[in-house]
């Protein structure tokens, strides 16, 4: 399926209508990042060396970071990213100068999947560590909600985190710990 579509992106990006059988090349980037996350997927990508198309249609397609996010978490897509540069440069600018904050987040995603040494990032004193019984993930549209729940969490005794209140330096740095000093996610 993963060839299939990108048989489907390889054809609709040459198009100057940016089209597949009518369907817009938007809509399938849309789809092929829901498939972006079956494992197979981004395998199957790094063997057959397509991971270039998609870094060709970043700079057209944000959506594009995303499915590159996901793909980023197998070690073959990673060894493939770092070997290019120009790409890298273009991630590392674009984290610190977009104001589109999807785009942003996907791009901070995957330089942290990039990293070499994410144990440097996290608090080996274990007297500097705050431990926590929860640590809240929720989608921002429910913050309300969220708050309501961490606020009766707090007064009932436990110690939450949630990135409303927990938030310092880097954002994935951040969750990571607060996931590793954590009982329950």
């Amino acid at each position: 399926m993963g060839n299939s579509y990108f048989a489907m992106l390889e054809q609709t990006w040459q198009q100057p209508s940016k089209t597949y059988k009518h369907l817009i090349v938007s809509v399938l980037l849309r789809a092929f990042l829901t498939l972006s996350k079956n494992d197979f997927i981004p395998q199957k990508s790094a063997d057959s060396n397509k991971l270039c198309l998609l870094m060709e249609m970043c700079d057209d397609y944000p959506i594009v970071y995303d499915i590159i996010w996901a793909f980023s978490f197998n070690k073959d897509i990673q060894k493939q990213l770092r070997s290019n540069a120009p790409f890298m440069s273009k991630l590392i600018q674009l984290a610190k100068q977009s104001e589109n904050e999807q785009m942003r987040k996907a791009i901070d995603g995957i330089l942290w999947n990039l990293e070499l040494n994410h144990e440097n990032h996290l608090i080996d004193d274990k007297h500097n560590k705050k431990a926590f019984d929860i640590v809240i993930s929720y989608s921002h549209k429910e913050k309300v909600a969220c708050k309501q729940i961490y606020d009766e969490l707090i007064e009932a005794g436990y110690r939450v985190w949630i990135d409303f209140d927990q938030m310092h330096g880097n954002v994935m740095d951040a969750m990571a710990q607060a996931i590793e000093q954590s009982n329950t996610v």
